[in-house]
């Protein structure tokens, strides 16, 4: 992965912890748990003020127990009144799901709440996402049902086996068995991640999780083979929106001429943009993505800067 900041994710547990040494330390986000159904986190509003004064992007996680639709939509709802409202976030606001109830569970019905959970927050401009561990995701989840939203992924290990690396934003790498690095921060034993995506530069651009848009305009070269991979045609995943961003950018600057929409889907219009970038670049117009067409598109937006 090109892009890659390192930072943790707390809850009541981190009470007292240090957000000073852990800037010292290296950190450089913060996810945040907001509530555990529908309690809210007692450290949320004094952990969000720490990291705000610190200029530390925030990130939000709720622990879902819900067994229905109608009740990952609750939870969203209490979210989005109880936590999110008045504030903004830098990073996605996560659905969490982990806890054994899910176990005995076909896999369509557990995907179907986090559907619910993240379409309900996406309907109100919140950038939403998945967090599961690899096991999870493999075995009590319908992971194709979910590769629209950002993957959150857990592995206490040396290395990230998830197989679409393309969809993961997030990797909780560590926590109390960690092999990266010592599971202790500022003094405190405490859950470690790397970011792979630039979410502050995406939710900001489209005005998502209490920004307005163009609160901070960004002009990004979309993310490098390595991280993107390809992209084409009924994609739907956090490359697509970085990709839309420098369609977006070379579209307002009438490099092209296709408009395109601020979702996460790759489709027909966005095909055609790929197109008119490739024409203009001089390079195979086949309207995928691929290595030389993401090079294409960083020299177009380059020249932009």
């Amino acid at each position: 992965m090109a892009f890659q900041k390192f930072g943790v994710d707390l809850s009541r547990f981190q009470q007292g912890i240090s957000f000073d040494e852990l800037v010292r330390e290296g950190v450089e986000f913060v996810i945040l748990r907001g509530a555990y159904h529908l309690t809210k986190d007692v450290e949320f509003e004094n952990f969000y003020s720490q990291a705000k004064a610190r200029n530390l992007p925030v990130g939000v996680y709720l622990y879902t127990v819900a067994t229905t639709p109608q009740g990952a939509r609750e939870e969203a709802e209490f979210l989005m009144n109880n936590v999110l409202r008045g504030k903004q976030f830098e990073l996605p606001i996560y659905i969490d799901i982990e806890d054994q109830r899910y176990y005995s569970r076909p896999k369509a019905d557990n995907s179907a709440v986090v559907k619910a959970f993240c379409d309900t927050l996406e309907a109100k401009d919140y950038f939403a996402g998945v967090y599961a561990s690899t096991y999870f995701f493999a075995t009590y989840l319908d992971d194709s049902l979910l590769k629209a939203y950002t993957h959150w992924v857990a592995q206490w290990s040396t290395q990230l086996t998830y197989p679409d690396k393309s969809v993961v934003g997030m990797w909780q790498f560590g926590g109390s068995t960690n092999r990266l690095r010592s599971p202790i921060l500022a003094g405190v034993n405490v859950d470690q991640d790397y970011m792979f995506k630039d979410f502050p530069s995406i939710i900001k651009s489209y005005g998502l999780n209490g920004f307005k848009r163009g609160d901070t305009p960004v002009i990004k070269p979309v993310a490098p083979p390595s991280d993107v991979g390809l992209l084409r045609k009924d994609d739907a995943n956090a490359g697509v929106y970085l990709l839309k961003q420098n369609i977006m950018i070379l579209q307002k600057s009438g490099v092209i001429t296709q408009i395109v929409d601020d979702t996460n889907i790759y489709d027909a219009k966005t095909e055609t943009a790929v197109r008119q970038i490739q024409q203009a670049a001089k390079i195979t117009v086949d309207g995928i993505v691929g290595a030389v067409t993401i090079r294409a598109i960083r020299t177009l937006v380059e020249k932009l800067i």
